[in-house]
């Protein structure tokens, strides 16, 4: 068993069990922060059961199915993963929203009940911490490169701190019953969701533009300063054989980089020399990249470009 296998399954007993507690809490408490936090529990726990398949099939070699290999089906998972975190944080938004307009409007809502969840919100960052440090040391054990397993710790690691948060927000609301601001008291839950809500925003919308630049084959899923320094040292290589380097294209598909060489050789150059360059582009890429690399040279005389650039 690999260690991101072992990571992804410990990931969804961890989760699952959060989802069930959370939302056990839920239905005794009636908070709508508990439901929040079980329903994103209970994705992040489905979605470590997908991302297994997910990681089995990227491992597997290339073939007709897949001749560029399965590493795409990783930004898709992501994508997936991500765009239904969005729609809870957007009904719970919605909800709590709701709940707020009803109290503005003079109505009333139900009371949430506070005792035994002090136990819960300590048990929940304690499982969340331990979650992140699963999934992070997988991560950093495999060279950094599993876009899911990092997805994985940023979302357990901040599912932690928000149960913090919340734990403390929530349970010293009382406290505001002898100030000024007693009125805020009965919309403290519908009030926590959507500080909740907004806090979550950025970590789901950051891994969106991420995974769509990928399933895009956009150029932007390689930092350009790395592209640069790739380019670089491909060009000196291919300089010391006597071959230029008119472009090297790059993109990211999941832990997969795929790149190939737009190369004019000084002279004429056998399908044989042809696929030295090659090795030796990908040796040096995967030296630099520290990452799987699909790699191929393709010699020509004109800029791939250049039809574009006219």
């Amino acid at each position: 068993m690999t260690s991101e296998t072992r990571a992804l399954q410990l990931g969804t007993l961890g989760n699952s069990i959060g989802a069930v507690a959370a939302l056990v809490f839920y239905l005794r408490s009636g908070s709508d922060a508990l439901l929040l936090d079980g329903l994103y529990t209970a994705v992040m726990a489905g979605a470590s059961v997908i991302a297994g398949q997910v990681n089995r099939a990227a491992l597997q070699p290339r073939s007709r199915a897949y001749p560029f290999g399965a590493s795409g089906q990783e930004p898709l998972y992501v994508l997936f993963r991500t765009l239904v975190v969005l729609g809870i944080i957007a009904f719970a938004m919605a909800s709590a929203a709701g709940k707020i307009l009803t109290v503005v409007q003079g109505g009333a809502i139900p009371a949430v009940r506070l005792d035994g969840l002090g136990w819960y919100f300590s048990a929940m960052v304690l499982l969340n911490l331990w979650l992140w440090r699963v999934f992070a040391r997988s991560w950093s054990n495999g060279g950094c490169h599993s876009e899911m397993l990092r997805g994985m710790a940023i979302s357990a690691r901040f599912d932690g701190l928000i149960s913090a948060g919340t734990g403390i927000a929530l349970l010293g609301s009382p406290l505001l019953l002898a100030t000024p601001l007693a009125a805020l008291v009965p919309i403290a839950d519908a009030l926590l969701v959507l500080v909740i809500s907004l806090a979550l925003l950025g970590e789901p919308i950051g891994i969106l533009r991420a995974a769509v630049a990928e399933a895009a084959g956009s150029s932007r899923s390689i930092p350009p300063a790395l592209q640069s320094r790739c380019s670089d040292a491909v060009a000196e290589l291919l300089a010391e054989r006597g071959v230029t380097l008119l472009e090297l294209a790059m993109i990211r598909l999941g832990r997969t980089v795929t790149a190939v060489a737009y190369v004019e050789p000084a002279s004429a150059v056998t399908a044989t020399q042809t696929d030295g360059l090659r090795l030796d582009v990908e040796a040096e890429l995967v030296r630099r990249l520290e990452a799987p690399v699909l790699c191929e040279v393709i010699p020509t005389a004109v800029h791939p470009y250049a039809a574009a650039a006219n």
